[in-house]
């Protein structure tokens, strides 16, 4: 396909998935699920002229008793965000008994940093507000898959225990995950063997600045990592292998079959019907549960 093909190409599905993401957030809505700006018009880096809503979270409603939250970022290239990875998603874990919220985060052309920004804040917002939503303040998971799941892997490594003094009271708890659940989005360029063009200096310091692999210490949260064999499994596995080396608790699920992007595996919602592969959902949430996430 020629560049200029493959240009509008890109250009077509990006606005298709904007316009069903919109479509998701509403009907969420209507079903009573809360939408909330996460800077009440603040928002840090936010530029209206690139057309793309401030970040904002979608929480369901609190569960009848104290239990932690699940934050889960869907996929999408960097360039969207993708149904199939949001609402099943968070409608599968919360019908398990866990608080579950969708974090609609800030695309190309933000960078990398802002979209982390986003994920931390959103740490931050429940943490915050745990009495409202009946949340545990300690039981808070951050996860995402494929673009989401390297965004994941930013949040766990680029939190902070807030700021006493600030005036926001958001500001002032810890952006910290107690739980980062990585699905197929182990991908790290900071971590891949330089190519045959050459290494660039300059530009492994840019990249080292928010991979997760150069970033990890050893209060880092416990890793969930889900990849099928659609990736290379090496990347997945480079990864535990450094949560290894910082003594960080992890689990690791890797599958053979199901193709990258489909979410739950379930053969819903678009996406391709592996039974095995789809057994992570569950594991994930047995995993949560032994972590204290039912209370």
């Amino acid at each position: 396909m020629p560049d200029e093909k493959m240009m509008e190409f890109f250009k077509t599905l990006r606005e298709e998935r904007f316009r069903s993401w919109e479509e998701m957030l509403a009907g969420l809505e209507k079903r009573g699920i809360e939408i909330v700006d996460l800077w009440d018009g603040h928002c840090p880096n936010f530029d209206p002229a690139l057309d793309q809503k401030s970040p904002r979270l979608a929480v369901y409603p609190p569960q009848p008793k104290p239990v932690g939250s699940f934050i889960i970022a869907a996929g999408g290239a960097h360039m969207f965000k993708s149904y199939n990875e949001a609402q099943p998603v968070a409608d599968y874990f919360y019908q398990k008994g866990f608080h579950t919220a969708i974090l609609d985060y800030r695309v190309d052309p933000y960078t990398d940093a802002d979209s982390c920004r986003d994920g931390c804040r959103a740490v931050r917002y429940l943490r915050a507000n745990a009495a409202k939503y009946n949340i545990l303040p300690d039981k808070i998971a951050f996860g995402g898959f494929s673009a989401g799941g390297m965004l994941t892997g930013e949040v766990a490594t680029h939190f902070d225990g807030g700021d006493p003094d600030a005036q926001d009271p958001v500001e002032r708890v810890s952006s910290r995950p107690d739980a980062a659940l990585e699905l197929y989005g182990s991908f790290d360029g900071a971590a891949m063997p330089a190519s045959a063009l050459g290494f660039n200096l300059e530009r492994q310091r840019e990249l080292a600045a928010m991979s997760p692999s150069c970033n990890l210490k050893p209060d880092c949260p416990p890793f969930f990592l889900m990849e099928t064999l659609s990736d290379d499994p090496r990347a997945v596995m480079g990864f535990a292998e450094k949560l290894t080396m910082f003594g960080i608790p992890f689990a690791l699920h890797l599958f053979q079959g199901g193709a990258h992007g489909q979410g739950l595996y379930d053969g819903k919602h678009e996406v391709e019907n592996v039974p095995h592969t789809a057994r992570w959902a569950e594991l994930a949430a047995e995993w949560l549960e032994d972590l204290g996430f039912l209370g």
